[in-house]
């Protein structure tokens, strides 16, 4: 009998390879979003640091320029603070994406895999039922020829 030989294996590895680069895409896509709120982390003690800062200058009667160089600072930390905070959603927002996307790849490759063993099985049962007629056809044969030896000993 034949080797077994699932015909859309091609499309299977072609779907595992596609899979696997989007389950890579979506590594990079979290380590990127470790890497914006580690940054947000930093921008939250550095604003806070500056604020303490002041108080501390505010009690020992800083002059207005200190006040305003102060003002100025925590403004723009803020800033970056508003800034991150939407790369942070704009980077969440492509993860989710990413995982239907993997989601579905997923379904389409054990769907792939679903019909390959099914396929296998049948080749398998069709593989036995062969081997059991060969066995049955060479148990008929031999007592056939042992039925003929019997006769011409007599």
């Amino acid at each position: 009998m034949k080797k077994f030989q699932f015909h859309m294996e091609k499309l299977l590895s072609y779907k595992g390879q596609i899979l696997d680069s989007e389950i890579m895409n979506l590594a990079i896509l979290r380590k990127m979003l470790d890497r914006a709120n580690g940054k947000m982390e930093m921008l939250r003690s550095e604003c806070q640091r500056c604020r303490d800062e002041f108080q501390n200058k505010i009690s020992v009667n800083a002059t207005s320029a200190e006040c305003r160089m102060y003002a100025l600072y925590a403004r723009d930390v803020e800033e970056k603070i508003k800034l991150c905070a939407d790369e942070i959603k704009e980077i969440e927002h492509q993860i989710d994406k990413q995982m239907e996307t993997v989601k579905d790849l997923k379904v389409e490759t054990k769907s792939l895999e679903t019909i390959k063993e099914a396929r296998f099985t049948e080749y398998q049962k069709e593989a036995i039922k062969k081997t059991e007629h060969f066995i049955d056809e060479f148990v008929s044969r031999s007592r056939i020829v042992d039925g003929m030896n019997l006769k011409e000993r007599r």
